[in-house]
């Protein structure tokens, strides 16, 4: 991609703060000046872009001319070869050494900006009540939730987004080139190609696979974390606050049942239960007593008339339901 001059100029005042930084005249002024300069985010990108750039060009060594007579003979060519050490043709002359190291590191430098610049841009959110689907360029399909806020980037080798809160469901095209990865606080789900549903809700990183595979982080940012491998009907529950994961059942009917406008519960603990409806309730409901939080639920809810499933819990369990107004439901042992 084409540099812009402004971005030019900072490859140019790297490139000039690197061979000044080789000088005996370097000062601790010096110092603090570079210090200052690479607090921007950018310049310390371009910086150390240069650096190991300029490591590599050192590995180099100068090709041979013409006017050599090592090259005039392939017998005296070879000598000289293996007598001589390899040579770094980084230049050290003070006046122009830093217009030719940025003009050689304009490229490397560019390549950096072009890879981290990202081609297709997408910010997405849907209020209360509201579901959206979109489809990417790629083909990927992405169905929100309601409450949910979305952020897509594609670079030219990666795609990424961003689910800040709430559910959706992904429906991702193949392209082992371009992987795809969804991050949720600390966690990070990566896929070549797959149908998987995600639902962030602190403290809870919820991912269910309906086709192929996925790849999940449950800490992304630690190297030692583990990588948990899940294939069609897995799912995996992350706690956001500890990392700790644990399974949990990811039949075919239920992943992104929601799109069809209906939840699928099979022996699914009431306290899980309880905390999916207050989330289509709009308000809190309330387990009166931990002995219950265990007790297995079945049945299928209509998202559009979850109180109404709410109400008929005491057919299925022996419980008691309250409906406390605005301060939401209440659920109790009978």
């Amino acid at each position: 991609m084409t540099l812009t001059p402004e971005l030019a100029l900072r490859h140019q005042r790297a490139a000039d703060f690197f061979m000044r930084r080789r000088e005996p005249d370097w000062t601790g002024a010096d110092e603090r000046e570079l210090d200052g300069w690479l607090a921007d985010a950018t310049n310390r990108a371009i910086y150390a872009s240069l650096a190991v750039t300029a490591l590599d060009l050192q590995q180099i060594g100068r090709p041979p001319l013409a006017s050599d007579a090592a090259a005039r003979t392939p017998e005296a060519a070879g000598r000289r070869a293996a007598a001589a050490p390899r040579r770094s043709w980084l230049p050290r002359h003070k006046a122009w050494a830093p217009a030719l190291l940025s003009a050689l590191l304009l490229a490397g430098g560019g390549w950096y900006w072009w890879d981290h610049h990202p081609g297709y841009v997408l910010d997405i959110a849907t209020g209360p009540g509201e579901t959206r689907e979109v489809a990417l360029p790629d083909g990927t399909r992405v169905t929100l939730n309601f409450d949910s806020r979305l952020k897509v980037r594609y670079y030219p080798r990666r795609r990424n987004a961003e689910l800040a809160a709430g559910e959706a469901f992904f429906q991702v095209a193949p392209d082992a080139q371009q992987p795809f990865s969804v991050d949720s606080g600390t966690s990070q789900v990566r896929v070549v190609g797959t149908a998987f549903n995600l639902r962030y809700g602190p403290p809870q990183f919820v991912v269910k696979v309906l086709e192929g595979r996925v790849e999940v982080r449950p800490d992304r940012r630690r190297a030692d974390a583990p990588v948990l491998q899940l294939g069609a009907g897995a799912g995996v529950s992350v706690d956001a606050a500890t990392g700790n994961h644990r399974s949990v059942p990811a039949s075919a009917d239920s992943v992104g049942d929601w799109r069809h406008g209906q939840l699928v519960f099979a022996q699914t603990p009431l306290a899980e239960v309880a905390a999916e409806l207050a989330r289509y309730l709009g308000r809190p409901v309330q387990l009166d007593g931990a002995r219950l939080a265990a007790l297995p639920v079945s049945g299928m809810v209509v998202t559009s008339a979850p109180a109404g499933f709410l109400r008929s819990l005491p057919l299925l369990l022996p419980v008691r339901v309250q409906d406390l107004g605005a301060d939401g439901w209440r659920i109790s042992g009978r």
